[in-house]
């Protein structure tokens, strides 16, 4: 049966038709939105906003804000008004920098509404510094009539930090800060209609550049009369009627103003005027924000009443349009058709509902006049029988549980099929419902024949694969046994286990004594937990043979060779895997350090481990042959024109035990003397002596020679120079001077002297300087070696 309500005035925001797409911003974004920045600067005292527009929104500077939950930082008050729609913007920031943010909208009023206005609400929040007034912040809302490229003056307005409007309060947080709360603002556009006009918000830094204004905007969702409320439904006693927001007093008054209705932004005239009687609103303004003037309208009558379908069955889930043709029978292209969920009409939603539960709704019809009508309408859910699942057991690791079971669902399943699925939305069908092999939550989907279905989960549990840890036990060295049964090899494992032991992978052969095992090999262990599930792995046991070491004693050495006790050659075993250490006792405590250079007799003792920790130990024993004794003397020196035997037997005299002897140049012995009978180069030389069994000692000899003895005496001077003015004798190899003679041409004597007194001849004879001639000289002395040399030659005196 179809529900007839009807209608009834009441006041409302949304008496109107809808205006231009998106203008109040309810896309969530700025579609069909001009967006703007520039900079703010002074001019003769005024102040200039140069603008620019941009591609895109600035972040932060031109935001779209969704929660209604959040409040500014200033003011406190919400971001989007109490009564406007979903979403709200805001213009600029609290940066500073002359910053000027800007958006417009381009719409044209339409040609058939003559009496035409749009509301938008507006909150500020400017920084009051200590500026002239034009260079304060400022927020800026104003109309241009876009033909005439005109701003309209009873429709634009400025709000600066130190405005006097009615409203800007202190911010408690911030003492320079002034705010101003949400507050509505009617724009009248009678008279333009069919014309394009352009809406402007603006908000503006101090033209200083140290001082922030932002702004709030919000545009109703719906363009109205300026009077609204003048159409009520005919079975109403009273109407109310609301003239725009956003001037200071409002009064009403009849045709020839004989009745004062009252004052008021919203009035309620009860009893009702007439049908096509006249109402008359004056309208005073702020000072400074718009222009007095009086409207008025006319009173009508429109007898609507909206039908509707008055309740409905629908399957559980169903998406329903409740303001399609099915729902409203009477749907009129005058009216805007919205929702609520309650009958206070306080909860707004959308068209379309999804129906879990049965619920009443609620439409209203409304048409921009002021008529409404509002009708419930009452949506039941067709319930799939009651059908409760009945969760199948926990199964171990290896087991699959079958969920297509009857013994899981009770309830009245005649006439319902069942299917199967991954996901609550029921669009993963599942292969195989009936081996279920993984925990989680699947679901089963019971649909009867009317079409309505049903989806319930239900819980699958796979009890998780018990942890078994194979900790394969230590490698021991024949004859130790192995414990399998050790807690130790299984540490990591699930506490709750009981195990059993196996010689193969099937199970099927029992360890006869698991806690004593002498065999390597490849064992299996069975563990079942409390729960009943059951894992097996296998465990490696290795004990090892212990290696066998034959040792090949070294050759005895010759000292001071060293014995290398890691030479492979000396050892021989049965495994090819051995490693060696080397020690100096027999309790293998006491390692040799370089175990490569023996220099010491002794017993020594070597320990062979082979890949599994086992060894053995054997001694080895190093010795040293006697060396022979060498004794070295030290040949005469001699002069350059003899030779030295190095050969010869008193160099070696006392020297015993050998039966070769050599002669080399070097330490190493690597560069034999080629003629060591015929030495008569000075330096130190090695004689090497061999005994029997090959052991060579060497020690170093030193050869002095010395250059022949010579006097040597220049073959001219110069007496009167500062150089070379002394005539004496140089001395080679002679350790003693006898006598130095010196004769003039007739051979006579002028000088002679053993000790060179005065450093030698200064070419006077009896105190007179002689002549530039040849003199003769004679010389006698005593060599190194203590024999007589004698001397002569001739040198000139040059004056």
């Amino acid at each position: 049966m179809m529900l007839l309500i009807a209608c009834f005035a009441t006041p409302s925001k949304l008496y109107a038709q809808s205006c231009p797409e998106n203008i109040g911003f309810e896309n969530g974004n700025f579609q069909n939105w001009k967006i703007f920045t520039g900079a703010i600067s002074i001019e003769n005292n005024q102040n200039t906003i140069t603008m620019n527009e941009v591609a895109k929104p600035i972040p932060g500077r031109h935001s779209i804000i969704s929660n209604k939950k959040l409040v500014d930082a200033y003011g406190g008050f919400s971001l989007i008004p109490p009564t406007g729609g979903n979403f709200s913007v805001k213009l600029g920031d609290n940066g500073t920098g002359g910053q000027v943010d800007g958006i417009s909208y381009l719409l044209t009023v339409p040609a058939d509404r003559p009496e035409f206005a749009l509301t938008y609400q507006y909150a500020v929040v400017l920084e009051d510094p200590d500026h002239q007034p034009f260079e304060q912040p400022r927020f800026i809302a104003r109309v241009k009539d876009v033909a005439k490229n005109e701003y309209i003056s009873c429709a634009s307005f400025e709000y600066v930090a130190t405005s006097s409007l009615p409203g800007f309060k202190k911010s408690e947080l911030y003492e320079t800060v002034i705010y101003k709360d949400w507050s509505p603002v009617t724009i009248n556009l009678s008279g333009y209609q069919g014309k394009q006009v352009e809406i402007e918000f603006i908000s503006t830094d101090c033209s200083r550049g140290g001082h922030f204004g932002y702004a709030y905007v919000d545009v109703n969702n719906v363009c109205s009369d300026l009077i609204a409320g003048t159409t009520y439904c005919k079975s109403a006693e009273a109407i109310t009627m609301s003239g725009p927001s956003g001037y200071q007093s409002y009064n009403w008054y009849n045709e020839d103003r004989s009745v004062n209705y009252g004052s008021g932004q919203s009035i309620t005239i009860k009893p009702k005027p007439a049908e096509g009687s006249k109402v008359v609103l004056d309208l005073i303004p702020y000072a400074g924000f718009g222009c007095p003037s009086s409207i008025s309208t006319v009173i009508k009558g429109v007898d609507y009443q909206l039908q509707v379908l008055p309740e409905d069955v629908v399957c559980e889930n169903t998406e329903v349009d409740l303001l399609s043709a099915k729902y409203i029978l009477n749907r009129t292209d005058d009216f805007t058709y919205l929702v609520y969920e309650d009958k206070d009409l306080t909860k707004l939603i959308g068209s379309t509902v999804k129906i879990t539960a049965d619920k009443t709704f609620y439409i209203k019809a409304t048409n921009y006049k002021g008529c409404e009508s509002v009708v419930p309408i009452a949506i039941s859910v067709y319930q799939v029988a009651s059908i409760t699942i009945n969760n199948p057991t926990a199964v171990c690791y290896s087991e699959s549980v079958d969920i297509t079971k009857k013994e899981w669902c009770t309830g009245a399943l005649d006439g319902v099929t069942k299917t199967y699925y991954s996901d609550e939305a029921a669009s993963q069908v599942l292969t195989h419902p009936e081996q279920i092999k993984l925990s989680g939550t699947y679901f089963i989907k019971f649909s009867n024949a009317f079409g309505c279905s049903k989806v319930l989960p239900i819980l699958v549990s796979i009890k998780d694969k018990p942890v078994l840890k194979i900790n394969n036990p230590k490698r021991v060295c024949y004859p130790e046994q192995v414990d399998l049964t050790a807690i130790k090899n299984y540490l990591g494992s699930d506490d709750s286990f009981k195990y059993n032991f196996y010689q193969d992978e099937a199970l099927t052969k029992p360890v006869e004594n698991p806690s004593q095992v002498n065999l390597s090999g490849t064992y299996y262990v069975s563990a079942t937990n409390a729960e009943g599930c059951t894992v097996s792995d296998k465990i490696e046991v290795v004990i090892y043979n212990l290696p066998v070491l034959n040792i090949i004693q070294p050759a005895a050495s010759c000292y001071p060779d060293k014995v290398d006790l890691t030479n492979p050659a000396l050892y021989s075993s049965n495994s090819s895997d051995l490693t060696y250490s080397y020690f100096y006792d027999e309790a293998l405590s006491n390692p040799i350090a370089y175990p490569k250079a023996i220099a010491k007799a002794g017993t020594y003792y070597v320990k062979a481990t082979n890949n599994g920790g086992c060894f053995t130990s054997a001694k080895i024993n190093v010795t040293y042959n006697t060396l022979p004794k060498l004794v070295l003397n030290r040949p005469k020196a001699i002069f350059d024109n003899s030779f030295v035997d190095l050969t010869a037997a008193e160099i070696t005299k006392g020297s015993s035990g050998f039966v070769k002897t050599s002669y080399f140049e070097d330490a190493d012995l690597k560069r034999p003397v080629s003629n060591p009978t015929q030495v008569n180069r000075a330096g130190i030389y090695y004689v090497a002596i061999q005994n029997e069994q090959g052991c060579r000692v060497s020690g170093p000899v030193e050869l002095t020679v010395l250059p022949q003895p010579k006097i040597i005496v220049p073959t001219a001077f110069t007496p009167q120079k500062e150089t070379n003015n002394r005539l004496y004798p140089f001395l080679v190899s002679v350790q003693k001077l006898t006598s130095f003679r010196v004769y003039n041409k007739w051979g006579i004597l002028v000088y002679e002297s053993e000790a060179l007194v005065n450093g030698g001849w200064d070419g006077q004879f009896k105190s007179k300087m002689q002549p530039l001639e040849t003199f003769s000289w004679f010389a006698e002395g005593v060599d190194t070696f203590g024999g007589k040399i004698q001397s002569k030659g001739k040198t000139i005196l040059i004056l």
